[in-house]
């Protein structure tokens, strides 16, 4: 106990990175914590740690683009004209 937390107290971005990652993998986060926790130990700056989850976020947003951009091409090979559009957020209506 007193290890982890010397281990938090040498780098507090470790656990934060880890919640971040947490948050986007959910259930998929237990398998990859041992990268995760070495990643994290060679965050020492907060520059580091804005950089890396930038990195992850583009990471996710080409993948994610990629991803529409291919389903919309399937669905146009079955005649489906397909268009993409952002979800209103209806609470900013609501009030």
């Amino acid at each position: 106990m007193l290890d982890q937390w010397m281990h938090y107290f040498a780098n507090p971005k470790v656990n934060s990175l880890k919640k971040v990652i947490f948050e986007v993998l959910k259930e998929r986060y237990a398998q990859n914590e041992p990268i995760v926790d070495r990643i994290g130990h060679a965050m020492v700056t907060q520059e580091d740690m804005d950089r890396f989850l930038k990195l992850v976020t583009d990471i996710y947003e080409v993948a994610y683009f990629k991803a529409v951009s291919d389903h919309r091409k399937q669905l146009e090979k079955l005649g489906l004209d397909v268009k993409v559009v952002a979800e209103r957020d209806q609470s900013l209506n609501d009030g």
